[in-house]
């Protein structure tokens, strides 16, 4: 009986857990190195957003975390994706730099934000499955291994 209990409990949860998983926006933006890139570009990858500012400390700490993420997962069908915000253009590419990013920054990207529904708080990251659903919103900066650990069983 109790067994019969936490399956059902757990099948509610999951249920739940997908209820609650809703269709990532499409957006189009100019990247940092003037081409166009939209999120559509990347259907069937797991994606990560990551809502970003150049006066931020917090985005800008996780940022090499995010890049070696990045680099040990793309091949496996990883995309990250940087979209700054409140920022000013001459300080991005500077701070781009200075953390040694790799992945797509894409530029101006405040009706994104309001397209995933706003937030209160930078850095602001969204994980979207292969099928393009959010499958996590995470408010402020993680490590790599936090965020290994939410994508690995993504990909």
């Amino acid at each position: 009986m109790r067994r019969s209990f936490s399956l059902f409990v757990l099948t509610l949860l999951l249920v739940g857990a997908m209820a609650q998983a809703k269709d990532a926006p499409d957006f189009t933006l100019k990247s940092l190195d003037g081409k166009e890139v939209s999120f559509s570009d990347f259907k069937g990858k797991v994606v990560l957003v990551n809502f970003w500012a150049t006066w931020c400390p917090p985005c800008l700490a996780e940022m090499p975390d995010l890049n070696r993420l990045h680099v040990d997962s793309k091949a496996k069908g990883l995309q990250i994706l940087g979209l700054t915000i409140s920022s000013r253009a001459k300080d991005i590419p500077k701070k781009v730099k200075q953390s040694g990013v790799t992945y797509p920054i894409l530029l101006e990207a405040e009706p994104v934000a309001a397209k995933f529904g706003g937030f209160g708080a930078i850095p602001q990251t969204f994980i979207i499955d292969k099928q393009g659903k959010i499958v996590h919103s995470i408010t402020g900066a993680r490590s790599y291994k936090a965020f290994e650990k939410l994508i690995k069983p993504l990909l």
